[in-house]
């Protein structure tokens, strides 16, 4: 592995573990009365505040230029994986639970596969299959602690929760696609003032106003929209930026799943179980695979290989 893609996947890990963080955040403000849209509303639209903020000081204007072309996948990045994506997560929530939403989130890894293979040609080896299987499991248990007994998922929250798998995998594919041709931050800036302005249209954030006149609320937002969001997403674009494999991406930042459970037990006191314990573990072990050579292909992919010859 080069030099430089280390750097990057590392750089996306330090991204994944300040993910990790947001589930702190977000539990604050539900505590203040905000609903899940208007808690997405205020994390997109004050990341978008702080990362324009940053690329104005650091690079001046011209770095907010993009031609139409460039304008239309920044909408596609804002309207699904950052508006729709939140508000599947939100309704999954609503009608999953929390552990159930999680865990139907953490699927992303595979969509990522699929579509890394799709269009970018990146070969599905045994190992990576391996990792994959091996992470959606690690964080299933991570999060749940293996008790799915107390998990019932109705249809439309399996629908939401799904969907929202689906919709995170877009944001390492949509930027892996756009990489060559534009500035990643641009893109992503101009996604998070996408995202924002939808979830403005849901979340009704001018009704809110009263409750945000809050120190204690100023204060969250801005630790919500700083850390998980803008500082999160500049390391993982930086780090995306080294030109790094799509279907890797996502296994490395499912460490946000380790860290947030430390942070759940120093910040809010929650417990490690036994299960939790060994759905770290097994995610620590998935990042690793993921990281091991991966040149050897699975068989039955070669068997189609030589199918599709004889048949041509």
């Amino acid at each position: 592995m080069k030099r430089n893609q280390t750097q990057g996947y590392m750089m996306v890990l330090i991204a994944g573990i300040l993910w990790g963080s947001a589930g702190l955040f977000s539990t604050i403000l539900t505590s203040f009365g905000f609903t899940a849209p208007m808690v997405a509303f205020i994390r997109i639209s004050l990341g978008t505040l702080f990362m324009g903020t940053f690329m104005m000081i650091k690079y001046g204007p011209s770095i907010f230029r993009i031609d139409a072309k460039g304008i239309v996948w920044c909408l596609l990045l804002g309207i699904f994986a950052e508006g729709l994506y939140n508000i599947s997560y939100a309704e999954a929530v609503s009608e999953a639970g929390m552990a159930a939403a999680a865990v139907m989130l953490y699927t992303s890894p595979v969509f990522v596969c699929i579509m890394a293979r799709m269009f970018f040609k990146e070969k599905i080896t045994q190992i990576k299959v391996a990792a994959l299987v091996l992470n959606v499991a690690g964080c299933a248990l991570a999060v749940t602690g293996g008790n799915f007994g107390d998990i019932h998922i109705p249809a439309t929250g399996f629908i939401a929760g799904i969907g929202a798998g689906f919709l995170y995998s877009l944001l390492p594919v949509i930027n892996t696609q756009t990489l060559d041709k534009y500035n990643i931050l641009t893109v992503n800036f101009y996604g998070l003032l996408f995202g924002a302005v939808l979830l403005t249209v849901i979340a009704r954030p001018w009704e809110a106003v009263p409750q945000l006149m809050n120190a204690k609320v100023m204060l969250t937002a801005a630790g919500y929209g700083l850390i998980p969001t803008f500082a999160a997403y500049l390391i993982y674009l930086r780090g995306l930026s080294n030109h790094l494999e799509a279907s890797r991406v996502p296994v490395m930042c499912s460490l946000e799943t380790v860290s947030s459970a430390f942070i759940g037990l120093a910040a809010l006191g929650e417990g490690i179980s036994a299960g939790k314990a060994a759905g770290i573990a097994i995610v620590l072990v998935s990042i690793a695979l993921m990281n091991m050579n991966m040149n050897k292909p699975l068989p039955h992919i070669r068997f189609s290989r030589r199918v599709a010859r004889r048949n041509a």
